[in-house]
């Protein structure tokens, strides 16, 4: 269907009298109307097809609109589309900031840090002489590091594969005492220590309490 230009109802009625009308009006009158009867079928026939296109017309306009709405509505949905990836892209870059516990407490007591060999030692589930928790172990991890450069690392090989690791988690204390050598002030502060770093490495409850007991019968024995 060609498209309509313009409405059809704006459109006035033409006059069939005008010499551009002749031949039409001629031919309607030779079939026996008179002249005024073929001027009215002439009007009447206009009127009729004018119907026809105003019909057309509001159906071409309806047709338009609804085309016209899903444009808006892509070219809508493909902006919202951009600016939410934008605002995504723009979130990847924003600065982020840690997360808290509210609700922590900052304990009243600072816990002395042992020696990264003395951590991986407990990490590890492994032996390691309770003079590394003591204050005097504590202290002499404390220069070790600060003489050590921080970014030293080593090969170790770990459940068959090699990894690199610091190098102060290699090494011991030339200054570490066996057990049995500490006073008894070094082993009652070594023991809280330990104790406390065992815990946050996550060791079992029940050997974490095995020790505990162990340290409390030695402290509490009569001799």
């Amino acid at each position: 269907m060609n498209r309509i230009l313009a409405d059809p109802a704006l459109e006035a009625q033409p006059n069939f009298e005008f010499p551009a009308y002749a031949a039409w009006l001629n031919a309607i009158v030779a079939g026996g109307p008179t002249r005024e009867a073929a001027l009215e079928q002439m009007a009447e026939s206009w009127r009729l097809e004018r119907q026809e296109r105003i019909v057309l017309w509001q159906q071409q306009s309806e047709e338009d609109l609804r085309v016209q709405q899903e444009q808006e509505d892509q070219e809508r949905i493909a902006k919202e589309a951009e600016a939410a990836e934008e605002q995504r892209e723009a979130e990847k870059k924003k600065p982020k900031i840690n997360d808290f516990d509210a609700e922590a407490v900052v304990a009243d007591v600072l816990i002395p840090r042992p020696s990264q060999y003395a951590l991986q030692k407990i990490k590890s589930m492994e032996y390691v002489e309770l003079w590394y928790f003591s204050p005097e172990g504590c202290r002499e991890a404390l220069d070790s590091c600060r003489s050590t450069a921080k970014d030293s690392f080593g090969l170790a090989k770990v459940d068959g594969y090699v990894v690199f690791k610091p190098m102060a988690s290699f090494k011991a204390s030339q200054k570490a005492l066996q057990d049995h050598d500490l006073s008894w002030r070094q082993f009652n502060m070594a023991k809280m220590s330990f104790l406390i770093h065992i815990d946050k490495c996550g060791w079992p409850d029940k050997h974490q309490q095995a020790l505990a007991l162990f340290f409390t019968l030695i402290t509490n024995h009569e001799h």
